[in-house]
This record gives C-alpha cells, sequence and structure tokens, in this order.
C-alpha cells in the first residue's frame, strides 16, 4: 500500500522543546491529526504529545503555560528511515499507536507516518492489470480436474481472489483476465468484481498463447502503461511502488518484477582454473534474481509482438533487448510465491496461517 508522504507538511507537527502546553494544543487543533513532535534545535526528536496527553495533564492541574515536557511522551516508539508502509502498519498495530515518528541516524525527524492515512484507499491508478489465468495448471493435478488452478484456496480464499484485493489495495480497479482452461468456473466465481471492488471484464484465448500472447487481443484498449500478472502467484508485492518506478524509468519499454530466490548447494564448491583448485565454499547459498511473473508494459511493446501466436513473456523480453528497447527490473522485497505445485499450495496455505500475508 502506498501513501501520501506528510514530509511536505511535516513542520505542522513539530514544536520545540519547552513549548507551552496552550501553544501545543493550538498546533495539535490547527493540523487536525491529534499529535504533536517535540523537538530540540538540531530537530531531534525529545518527545511525543497526543491531544490525550495534554488532557489528561490539564485534568492533573497542569497549567496552559507549563512547558510540554510535563505531559509529553518521553520514549515514544519510533520508526527508521526507509521504513515501508506495511511494516509502519505492522507496528503500531503491536504497538496499539496511531503515530509513528519516523528518524534518521542521528534521531532527526524526517517523516510522520499516521495510521489512518496509511490505512485510507489510495486514489485509483490510472492503469489496468490483465491477470493471465488460462493455464490448466496440469502439475497440480488432480486438484485442477475440477477447479481451474487460479481458483485453488490458500487460507479458505481463491488465489485470483486475493490477488485482485492486493491490487485494489494498491489504487488498481479496473482488471482483465484472459481466459482459456474452465472459463465459465472463473466467469460465475468473479462475475463483473464489483463483489471485490473492481471491475472485471474477460477475454477467451481461442487456443493457448502463453503469458504475453493474449494481449495482441487487447491492443485497442491498451493507451497507457499496463501491469500483466500470473494468475496463480501468492504474494504482498507493492504495485504501487512498482507503478512509480516503472514511470521513472522514462524510457522502459517493460518493468519487470523479480524476487530474490535462494539455493543451498549440498556440497562443497570448488572454483577452478583449469586443474588448479583456487576457492572451496562448503555448501554455499546461491542467490538468483528470479522472474516474479509481475510486469508493467507500454503498449508499444505490444506492437512489437507477433499476432495469433503462442508467445511468453521471456520471449517477448528477448525480442525487445534485440530491438534495444530497455527492459528494467523491479526488485520485489515483499511476499511472493508461485503456486505451480503441491508443495508450493502446501507452503502457501502455512504461510497464510502464520500471517506472512497480514
Amino acid at each position: 500500500m502506498e501513501w501520501e508522504s506528510t514530509v511536505v507538511r511535516l513542520a505542522d507537527f513539530l514544536v520545540p522543546e519547552g513549548a507551552p502546553i496552550r501553544e501545543v494544543l493550538e498546533r495539535i487543533t490547527r493540523s487536525g491529526k491529534q499529535v504533536a513532535l517535540v523537538v530540540d534545535q538540531d530537530a531531534r526528536l525529545v518527545g511525543l504529545v497526543t491531544d490525550g496527553d495534554l488532557r489528561k495533564a490539564i485534568l492533573r492541574g497542569v497549567s496552559l503555560e507549563a512547558k510540554v515536557e510535563e505531559a509529553m511522551n518521553r520514549n515514544p516508539v519510533v520508526g527508521t528511515a526507509g521504513l515501508r508502509p506495511s511494516e509502519s502498519v505492522a507496528l503500531m498495530r503491536s504497538r496499539s499507536i496511531r503515530h509513528l515518528p519516523v528518524l534518521d541516524a542521528h534521531r532527526k525527524v524526517v517523516d510522520l507516518h499516521i495510521l489512518d492515512e496509511l490505512l485510507a484507499p489510495p486514489p485509483p491508478l490510472r492503469t489496468l492489470a490483465i491477470i493471465m489465468a488460462g493455464g490448466e495448471g496440469t502439475r497440480l493435478r488432480p486438484l485442477t480436474e475440477a477447479t481451474p488452478k487460479p481458483l485453488l484456496r490458500v487460507g479458505g480464499k481463491p488465489l485470483l481472489e486475493i490477488l485482485i484485493e492486493r491490487l485494489r489495495q494498491s489504487g488498481i480497479v479496473e482488471v482483465v483476465i484472459t481466459l482459456h482452461h474452465q472459463s465459465r468456473v472463473i466467469r460465475e466465481q468473479l462475475g463483473d468484481g464489483t463483489r471485490l471492488g473492481v471491475h472485471v471484464e474477460y477475454v477467451e484465448e481461442p487456443t493457448p498463447r502463453g503469458t504475453m500472447g493474449a494481449l495482441t487481443l487487447l491492443r485497442d484498449r491498451l493507451t497507457f502503461p499496463f501491469f500483466v500478472v500470473n494468475g496463480d502467484i501468492l504474494t504482498k508485492c507493492d504495485f504501487r511502488a512498482m507503478w512509480d518506478f516503472h514511470r521513472s524509468q522514462a524510457a522502459a519499454a517493460m518493468t519487470v518484477g523479480v524476487s530474490l530466490h535462494q539455493v543451498e548447494i549440498p556440497y562443497g564448491e570448488f572454483t577452478l582454473r583449469g586443474s588448479r583448485v583456487m576457492e572451496v565454499a562448503e555448501k554455499p547459498r546461491k542467490e538468483f534474481s528470479v522472474n516474479a511473473g509481475i510486469y508493467i508494459l507500454d503498449p508499444s511493446a505490444v506492437d512489437a509482438m507477433p499476432k495469433g501466436r503462442y508467445f511468453d513473456a521471456t520471449d517477448l523480453i528477448r525480442l525487445l533487448l534485440s530491438r534495444n528497447r530497455p527492459v528494467v527490473a523491479y526488485l520485489i522485497r515483499e511476499y511472493w510465491l508461485d503456486v505451480g505445485r503441491h508443495f508450493d499450495l502446501e507452503k502457501a496455505n502455512r504461510d497464510v496461517a502464520e500471517g506472512l500475508l497480514d
């Protein structure tokens, strides 16, 4: 989830140490956010005071002309610069607080996160998400013989609905779903999307077209950058942050979401120069950037694709690179899992039960 930074109006919340309670009350009233941050002359945090703290102090008999130090919390919970919105929300909920000062390494206040603002629905993005949901899910048989893979349940909810809810939380409310295998079942489950707070349309693939081939069926309505998302992934990806990243890459024809995948090699690994051993590492752990099945495309990328053919994302990436069209990578640091095998589905249910998607 994205939020509107308070940095540009941070001064509205800052009061100098030693300020009278009357002045602090006036500042809190003007901001309307029920909080003020007490700082020293170098903008380092000294304490936090809410309107509730001030009321309690006044009821104790503290004068309106007394210093704010007599009412403030000298040891508030704080966050560090670079804290993600989801991390701020989790921290505030765990500590039952509604305001989180964000500090740099020198304890200077650089932002203030407010729970109500973080949880407020973001403004809709001028884009749409195309979800590829036409696959047969052969690796998940026999489960997919009666249920399309995108409708397999994780934590009691269909994968596809979890994905759509995550898109909606990022401000993406226009969704197109490409269908082929058991398309009727998916249509009946999702309808027009109203139940999920989005608008859903469908495109039928006459034959399987791969992860990108169906886009040529939609070219007429693709007039601005758009998402393409595999319908069988479970993720907390911050789609809005990915959107902002893509927009910052002015010449990019395609942004590819990547996730870090670690592999532990169960043997000693040798580095050789000819027959000479140069180095040995015992059971090393390797980290690779893997395709997360989440993309943002410029409409011009679709023009490069052949029509009516099976065409995967890797085919498109190679085609764009061969034409010197920039393809950039966006690192997804949040939870991500490709639910393609029985083992993955079991892990997904364990992860949801453990709250990894909360």
